[in-house]
């Protein structure tokens, strides 16, 4: 098991007997038992069953040797630094995303780029999943933000690097009281990273089996889109794996389990074509774009063809990039008139293999004529 440093001891003892208690609770942990001045905890691992007594009272003349042991327990148990267990257990008024990367070298150090990449992963994944958060519709590309969007993710505070393996804690603040039932903006986005890592986790493990951007395209409403697998692509700069555990704030219980995610090397691949493919996908199936015509063809025979560049709206969710558009002949005729007066179009229609056929409405803006 893990050692546990004279430093870390001191920081531990401080803590409240409380606090190990509800963390272990939040945490997977089951009460087995409750003695007279401690309790007994156990949590089943593929690798066997784990006990840890949490000591009821700071008077105790083996106090500081019980706290010992529980740190080393359930730091091993869940594979990662005491210093980043403290953290957590110091934090209760805070959801805590906690980072530990993998790479090799000296314990404690990471390459500089992967550094920088790393916390430019935990910043936009912050940003992309509030913002998804606060958009009346999923998002297969984010675009500019919201100045709400930015101005929460400035709230969020990040822990320093601690050494073992390189790790950092992301900690999402909640207010010290709510009104009845209404849930914290801090609890809300924390609970979209949750949905939306937990489903780029399941989409990247299937992929690994049989590659297929849909696997990521049916999972835009539970938070995934080329943003988020880009942050996760970018924790992972050059393929270093990582884990990334959510816990919850003692002070609010979620009601869902905290729980770790593994992102091995494939996994970031995989997650890293699904970020660009995301970013240019045109999904088959009805679809709207809005926005100005950038480009027109005429097609041999009749009708021709349009590049039509503003947000798009699919079954999946929404974007913004050009399209090209297929028109009969007098759909076309309106398109070109719409794109000589600067008039932007919203087109209708059927999207196969990356464009759009079998329009069904075009509508010239700024006008009152709709065809």
């Amino acid at each position: 098991m893990t050692p546990v440093s004279a430093d870390e001891l001191r920081t531990a003892e401080a803590l409240d007997p409380e606090a190990f208690a509800q963390y272990l609770a939040a945490t997977g942990w089951s009460l087995a038992q409750q003695l007279e001045r401690a309790t007994l905890w156990t949590r089943n691992e593929d690798d066997g069953e784990f006990q840890v007594l949490v000591p009821g009272d700071r008077a105790l003349r083996d106090y500081a040797s019980r706290v010992s042991d529980l740190l080393a327990t359930v730091a091993t148990v869940e594979e990662r630094p005491i210093r980043l267990l403290l953290d957590e257990l110091g934090s209760g008024g805070a959801d805590t995303l906690s980072f530990r990367l993998l790479p090799g070298g000296p314990s404690g150090t990471i390459p500089l780029f992967n550094a920088t990449d790393a916390l430019a992963g935990v910043k936009e994944l912050v940003v992309s999943s509030t913002f998804s958060l606060l958009s009346p519709e999923p998002m297969l590309a984010q675009g500019r933000r919201p100045d709400a969007v930015l101005d929460f993710a400035k709230s969020v505070r990040l822990g320093t690097p601690r050494a073992g393996s390189w790790a950092i804690a992301a900690q999402l603040a909640l207010p010290e009281s709510t009104p009845d039932g209404e849930i914290p903006l801090a609890r809300q986005v924390t609970l979209r990273m949750h949905s939306a890592v937990r489903a780029c986790y399941a989409a990247s493990g299937e992929a690994l089996r049989d590659y297929d951007i849909g696997l990521f395209l049916r999972r835009t409403g539970e938070g995934v889109s080329s943003n988020v697998c880009d942050a996760l692509a970018k924790l992972g700069r050059d393929n270093v794996p990582y884990d990334m555990r959510f816990s919850w704030a003692r002070r609010l219980p979620a009601g869902v389990p905290a729980r770790s995610f593994r992102f091995s090397s494939a996994r970031i691949e995989v997650l890293r074509t699904a970020a660009e493919q995301l970013k240019l996908a045109v999904p088959d199936g009805e679809m709207t774009i809005e926005g100005t015509v950038s480009k027109l063809r005429r097609e041999p025979g009749e009708g021709g063809q349009a590049t039509v560049r503003g947000p798009l709206s699919t079954i999946y969710g929404s974007s913004e990039r050009p399209v090209r558009v297929l028109l009969p002949d007098d759909l076309y005729q309106s398109v070109v008139s719409a794109h000589g007066r600067q008039q932007q179009v919203r087109i209708t229609g059927i999207a196969v293999r990356g464009r759009i056929e079998r329009v069904t409405r075009v509508e010239v803006l700024d006008t009152t004529s709709q065809i």
